[in-house]
């Protein structure tokens, strides 16, 4: 599967969401800087009516946690290490040249 197939965004220079590839509803993140979970919902719903208000299908990464990019797009993009949202029951998997590994 190509990550192009599953909806990408950007959603600031550093962050970029996706469809999660097993159940193809879920939003996932990937982040190359340390972003809050509050910053993290503030980038997936920015004029939220409380702080608590984001999509239901919103899966927020570890803040800490960021990822390596390379490439010039979604078509091109390598993201080091794997991405794991398993913990939310979702998917575990790389991204690789623009393809789900």
């Amino acid at each position: 599967m190509k990550l192009t197939e599953l909806e990408p965004k950007w959603l600031s220079p550093d962050v970029f969401s996706f469809k999660c590839p097993h159940c193809l509803k879920t939003t996932l993140l990937c982040k190359k800087i340390p972003l809050s979970f509050k910053e993290q919902v503030k980038l997936v719903n920015p004029t939220p009516e409380d702080e608590h208000d984001w999509p239901i299908d919103f899966v927020p990464m570890n803040a800490d946690y960021a990822w390596k990019f390379s490439g010039n797009d979604f078509a091109t993009l390598t993201v080091t290490p794997s991405i794991d949202a398993g913990a939310s029951g979702h998917w575990h998997g790389h991204i690789r040249k623009g393809e789900i590994v």
